[in-house]
C-alpha cells in the first residue's frame, strides 16, 4: 500500500511532497521487504529526491537501493545509447554517472569563476553521488595546493584512495606531494604504483626518473633511462630529459671535482690518491657531458621546432668537453707526473 500511495503521488497526481511521505514509510514496510526489495529506495531517488535537486537525498537512497538487492530487476527498463538497463546495479549507475556529470561540471565553472567555497560544496555533493570517480579528489586536492595546503591536499588523495585503491592519478598526486617535502622514497613507491595502475604510464615514468636522480641512485638512474627510451624511442621531451639527466650528472661531479683540483694546487706535495680522484672525476664529466650533447642532439632532431633550450644544452656541454679536453684533464695529467703519479 505505501509504496503503491507513493508512486501513484509521484506519477499520477504530480505531489512530490506525499510521494516522499509514503515513499519513506514504503522504506520501512513489510510490504516492500526492507532486507531484500530496492523498490522504495529507488523511486525516492530517482522520482522524488532528483526532481527536488536534493542529491545529498538522491546518493544516500540510491546508496541503500544497491545495498538492499542490486540484481533485483527495474520496474522500467530503459536503455542508454544501445545498453540496456534492466537492474537496480545498472541504473543505480547510470543516474550516478548522469548526475555527477552535471554536478561536477557546475563544481569547475564555479572553480573558473573563483567561488572556490561553493566549488568545494559541490564536489563534496559528487564524492557522494559517484564516490570512485577520480576526479573528485584530484580536483578538491588542487584546491587545496593551490593555497599551499599540502596536509589537505594529502587527505582528499588517501580519501580517494579509499574509495579506488587503483587510482594512477591520486597515486601520483601524494607522490607530486611527498616530492615537495623531499620524502624521495615514499614519492617513488607512489609514483611505482601510479605507473602499475596507470594506462599511460609515460609522464609518471619521467618524474620517476629524476626521483632516482635526486636520490643519488645514479645507476638505476641510468638503467631506467634505457628502459624508458626502448619504450618510447620517438619521444623528443624523453631525450631531452635523459641529456638532462646526463647533464646534471656532469655537473655534479664537475662541482667536486674543480674543488679538490684547486686543492691539489695549493699543496706543497699533492696527494697521489686525490691526483687520481681529481683525474678519474675529469674523465667521468667529459664522458657524462658527451653523453649529454648526443641525447640533445637525438631530442633536437625529433624535435619538430627549433628548440633554444636544447641548443643552448648542446652547447653547454660541448664547452664542458672543451674545457676537460683543454684545460683540466692536461693540467691533472702534468701535477701527476711532476708528482711521479702513473694515470691509466
Amino acid at each position: 500500500m505505501e509504496y503503491r500511495s507513493a508512486t501513484t503521488a509521484a506519477r499520477s497526481e504530480k505531489n512530490l511532497k506525499r510521494a516522499e511521505e509514503w515513499g519513506i514509510k514504503a522504506l520501512e514496510s513489510p510490504e516492500c521487504d526492507p532486507v531484500n526489495d530496492a523498490r522504495a529506495p529507488y523511486f525516492l531517488a530517482t522520482e522524488v529526491y532528483l526532481k527536488q535537486k536534493n542529491y545529498i537525498k538522491v546518493a544516500e537512497m540510491l546508496d541503500i537501493a544497491e545495498k538492499r538487492n542490486s540484481e533485483q530487476l527495474l520496474e522500467s527498463p530503459f536503455k542508454l545509447g544501445d545498453t540496456p538497463v534492466t537492474t537496480i546495479a545498472e541504473g543505480v549507475l547510470a543516474y550516478r554517472d548522469q548526475e555527477w556529470v552535471k554536478i561536477f561540471n557546475n563544481a569547475v565553472e564555479l572553480i573558473q569563476r573563483e567561488k572556490i567555497d561553493d566549488a568545494k560544496k559541490q564536489i563534496e555533493i559528487a564524492i557522494l553521488l559517484h564516490p570512485s570517480k577520480g576526479e573528485n579528489y584530484s580536483t578538491l586536492a588542487a584546491i587545496h595546493l593551490e593555497n599551499q595546503d599540502l596536509d589537505a591536499a594529502l587527505i582528499t588523495a588517501n580519501r580517494g584512495l579509499g574509495a579506488d585503491n587503483t587510482n594512477s592519478m591520486l597515486y601520483q598526486l601524494k607522490a607530486d606531494i611527498w616530492l615537495q617535502r623531499d620524502e624521495l622514497e615514499s614519492a617513488r613507491d607512489l609514483y611505482l604504483k601510479s605507473i602499475e595502475y596507470s594506462d599511460d604510464p609515460g609522464p609518471v615514468m619521467r618524474k620517476l626518473l629524476f626521483v632516482y636522480i635526486d636520490m643519488g641512485d645514479n645507476e638505476k638512474a641510468i638503467d631506467y633511462s634505457n628502459e624508458l627510451l626502448n619504450k618510447y624511442p620517438n619521444d623528443a621531451n624523453l631525450y631531452y630529459n635523459v641529456g638532462v639527466l646526463y647533464q646534471r650528472l656532469a655537473k655534479d661531479i664537475q662541482v667536486r671535482s674543480k674543488d679538490n683540483f684547486n686543492r691539489l694546487n695549493e699543496m706543497d706535495i699533492p696527494s697521489g690518491l686525490l691526483i687520481t680522484q681529481v683525474y678519474s672525476d675529469f674523465r667521468k664529466v667529459r664522458n657524462y657531458a658527451n653523453n649529454a650533447k648526443d641525447y640533445f642532439y637525438e631530442a633536437s632532431d625529433l624535435e619538430k621546432d627549433e628548440n633554444l633550450d636544447t641548443n643552448h644544452a648542446i652547447s653547454e656541454m660541448k664547452s664542458a668537453m672543451n674545457q676537460m679536453d683543454d684545460i683540466f684533464i692536461p693540467s691533472i695529467r702534468k701535477i701527476a707526473n711532476l708528482a711521479g703519479v702513473e694515470l691509466d
